[in-house]
């Protein structure tokens, strides 16, 4: 019999999203099982997921390994990741965030220890809390709620993003700590050529910051033809090379216009495209306004 899978994305989860939910474009935050996993059904996440157990239990299988989750256990699961099997004692307590991979990509600079970092993820999923690292987590818990349960005013969006991006670092740091400790412990994990080149590719896209818009460009600077690098990259991450190249672009291209008192003309430039027309299509293709129409909405916010 056939497998079935269903895919889930932030778009998605907008259908699961209750009173006590909360979601925008870059996270969702559930403390319901059931509005992002269904009984007797595998679903492969498209988001960065933190399952977070408070009280009782919680198994399941992430990749077709079983996991098991008790009081202050955090399993965090990468995109791409199916998760199936899911099961919980009657008394369990669960919080449930997933955050977008704009959100990501808008926080992920791949620079000396992150990739070790998502190695080490894939082989340690769950992370238990001691103490002082539960006193902390808490916190950050706390500020996101009461965020989330005041008024919504013209900053409320821009200051959980900040929270969930300090949140999110903790994880990442911790996570990286771990996975420093282990290395000069002589616990080496062999990295596969699909992931070294993926690798290759994430660093070269973050150190471009933008600039650099195609599939060709990226190919030659490894010496690797177009269609060889989008097979990788899709291979691995599950998205097509040219989306992550656009997205990057986009996420660098949005503060420029939010905060930056540049001209259009100016951060056309700064951005090499050939001229001013070029840009305001490229900026309208992937936020749906133009450049022009994108400012002066985020002043008329402010």
């Amino acid at each position: 019999m056939e497998e079935i899978i269903k895919h889930i994305h932030m778009e998605m989860l907008q259908a699961h999203c209750d009173d006590q939910s909360y979601i925008d474009d870059y996270m969702f935050l559930t403390e319901h099982l059931e509005n992002v996993f269904q009984e007797n059904r595998n679903v492969k996440l498209e988001v960065f997921l933190m399952l977070y157990c408070e009280e009782g239990e919680v198994n399941l299988e992430l990749n077709n390994v079983a996991r098991h989750l008790q009081a202050n256990d955090l399993l965090i699961s990468l995109p791409n990741t199916i998760i199936g099997q899911v099961m919980a004692s009657p008394n369990h307590k669960v919080k449930i965030f997933c955050f977008s991979n704009r959100f990501i990509q808008r926080l992920t600079q791949t620079q000396k220890y992150s990739w070790k970092s998502i190695c080490y993820i894939q082989e340690n999923p769950i992370k238990h809390f001691g103490e002082n690292r539960n006193k902390t987590f808490h916190q950050y818990l706390k500020l996101i709620e009461d965020k989330i349960q005041t008024p919504p005013d013209t900053y409320q969006k821009e200051i959980l993003l900040h929270i969930a991006s300090a949140f999110y670092g903790e994880m990442v740091a911790e996570t990286t700590r771990k996975s420093i400790e282990k290395e000069k412990q002589g616990h080496h994990t062999p990295v596969k050529h699909p992931d070294f080149i993926f690798k290759q590719f994430m660093e070269a896209l973050t150190a471009d910051n933008g600039k650099h818009r195609t599939l060709t460009y990226y190919a030659e600077l490894f010496c690797y033809s177009p269609k060889y690098l989008s097979r990788i990259v899709k291979q691995v991450s599950g998205k097509n090379a040219l989306t992550l190249i656009h997205e990057n672009a986009i996420e660098h291209i949005i503060p420029e216009l939010k905060h930056s008192d540049k001209s259009i003309k100016e951060i056309s430039a700064d951005f090499e495209f050939p001229n001013v027309s070029f840009f305001a299509q490229y900026v309208k293709k992937h936020l749906g306004m133009s450049p022009t129409e994108y400012r002066n909405s985020n002043q008329d916010d402010k």
